[in-house]
């Protein structure tokens, strides 16, 4: 999946995790920044064009520095008689942007650099466990276990249903497909779960929000990504509209 925002006078192509750098925007390191300028997003044949903006698509990113770029050095020399000549450097102020959510992003889809470490990770990960199988049943018995305990699995039934949730189906909810990291099929889930509303989000408490990340967990197995302060952002401009 991806995204092409405006931003700065510039146009960027942008997946979930990619690291943008873009003319300076107000905010602190950490701070949560939204892109409303979206000129189009979706995936390689299935793209959603906006004209010129894709109405109601906003990109959510978190602000990971602010600096400034290299000296870029301006030179200017007139070639006659009593000629003069200027030299100025300027230093651009620009912010590092991390993407974190994009419209109808149903899987978390990465960047393609960090899909490779991900696969680097899992191959090395894959060689050390077959070198721990192929040692001797001897050494595996004398090396001792560094390893933390696992965390408890969870349990739905030790969490509190929303009770905001919907037993039946309904024909007049609201296209879940806006909200960063969800599409066709993350919207099936969360109907399926009882929320089909903008509203059903922000009425969510914390104890609500735990129900749902355990529902998609444990009943889901993870298959849905939920990012909560992307999908607020976006839910407060919907409500608004």
């Amino acid at each position: 999946m991806f995204a092409v925002i405006k931003t700065g006078g510039k146009q960027y192509k942008v997946a979930v995790n990619d690291v943008i750098k873009i003319e300076k925007l107000a905010g602190e390191a950490g701070d949560t920044l939204t892109f409303d300028n979206v000129l189009m997003h979706g995936a390689d044949g299935a793209a959603t064009v906006g004209t010129p903006m894709v109405s109601g698509a906003v990109v959510t990113g978190e602000i990971l520095e602010q600096f400034r770029d290299k000296k870029v050095i301006a030179f200017k020399k007139r070639r006659r008689k009593h000629s003069s000549m200027t030299k100025k450097g300027h230093r651009q102020y620009l912010t590092a942007v991390r993407i974190k959510g994009i419209p109808g992003d149903a899987d978390g889809s990465k960047s393609t650099a960090e899909q490779k470490k991900a696969r680097e990770a899992a191959d090395a990960a894959k060689a050390k466990a077959d070198a721990e199988d192929a040692a001797p049943a001897t050494e595996k018995a004398a090396k001792p276990s560094n390893d933390a305990p696992a965390a408890p699995a969870k349990n739905i039934d030790d969490y509190t249903r929303p009770t905001n949730f919907l037993d039946a189906p309904v024909e007049d909810g609201d296209d879940l497909t806006k909200l960063p990291g969800l599409g066709v099929a993350s919207q099936k889930q969360l109907n399926d779960m009882g929320i089909y509303y903008y509203r059903q989000f922000d009425e969510f408490g914390p104890a609500d929000w735990e129900y749902v990340e355990a529902y998609i967990e444990t009943q889901l197995e993870g298959r849905v990504k939920v990012d909560r302060p992307s999908i607020m952002v976006q839910i407060k401009k919907l409500l608004e509209e």
